[in-house]
């Protein structure tokens, strides 16, 4: 009767506490607060743990990272060395190949050539150098040699080195100085640009050189 009794009272959302009446831990101990410190204390030892070992992993990649770095960087260097070179190369292969063509020239846009050369100074800290000239009785003509010619090898030529001819070489100052442009490749605006400040054209041809200049056309004197 008394369990039926309770059972009324309960509403019909209670619950019955199947365990019985709830019993609390005991007091503390000085043996349970040393066996909480030593779990605490050993829990922290492995986060120290843990964390000095994702730091020796962070420093051996960050190592790694900075080899790669250093190795990447030594092999861009080497590259540029070896491009560098390979351009100074094909350079002096295009000067020589040129020279070559032109010295054996008898005749050059109606002008007798008695010898051609290239001409080479040194003043103070200046080095002037021009790749090939063609020298006539009373005419020289100055070529500037390039593997690809462009716009603005062209305007170089013609405010830098062809005036700086004859103060470089007073020798020549009765000389009526022609200037030509000559490229394995040529830039079009380079060959129009060339032509229109009075510039020859020269370039490579199955296996010869040929002038790119339209006929009746008039070189400027320098």
């Amino acid at each position: 009767m008394m369990e039926e009794k309770n059972n009324k009272k309960n509403g019909e959302n209670d619950v019955n506490d199947p365990a019985g009446v709830y019993q609390p831990q005991g007091p503390l101990t000085f043996e349970k607060v040393w066996q909480m410190f030593r779990e605490t204390d050993r829990k922290f030892q492995d986060t120290e743990r843990v964390m000095k070992e994702q730091s020796k992993e962070t420093d051996r990649k960050f190592r790694e990272t900075r080899d790669e770095i250093r190795e990447t960087t030594r092999s861009v260097k080497s590259l540029s060395k070896n491009i560098g070179g390979l351009n100074n190369s094909i350079g002096e292969v295009t000067e020589e190949y040129f020279l070559g063509a032109l010295k054996k020239m008898k005749e050059f846009a109606r002008i007798k050539i008695e010898f051609g050369g290239n001409l080479h100074k040194q003043l103070q800290n200046l080095e002037a150098e021009y790749d090939a000239v063609l020298f006539g009785k009373d005419t020289l003509i100055v070529v500037e040699v390039k593997h690809k010619l462009t716009r603005d090898d062209v305007l170089w030529f013609i405010n830098k080195s062809l005036p700086a001819f004859k103060p470089l070489f007073p020798i020549y100052s009765n000389f009526k100085v022609l200037g030509a442009m000559a490229g394995m490749t040529t830039q079009k605006t380079a060959v129009k640009l060339a032509i229109s400040e009075g510039l020859f054209v020269i370039t490579q041809s199955d296996q010869k050189i040929s002038v790119l200049n339209p006929d009746g056309f008039m070189p400027k004197e320098f």
